[in-house]
């Protein structure tokens, strides 16, 4: 942050990728335990995986954008 700034294209990747993890881990806790789910193994690795393709896609429509 100190090279690029808070208000740089990576910034912005950065914050929205920070963001999405924490939202996905937040949800996946919070769902699990409403429902009571104690195997939440499968839950995360496919909110994980769609938490990557989610990256890489930005990713690419920033650098087409460009």
């Amino acid at each position: 942050m100190e090279q690029y700034g808070v208000d740089s294209k990576i910034g912005m990747i950065v914050s929205t990728i920070m963001g999405s993890t924490e939202t996905t881990l937040y949800t996946i806790a919070i769902y699990s335990s409403v429902v009571k789910i104690k195997k939440t193994r499968g839950i995360l690795v496919a909110a994980l995986i769609g938490d990557i393709v989610g990256m890489l896609i930005s990713v690419g429509i920033c650098r087409f954008m460009s």
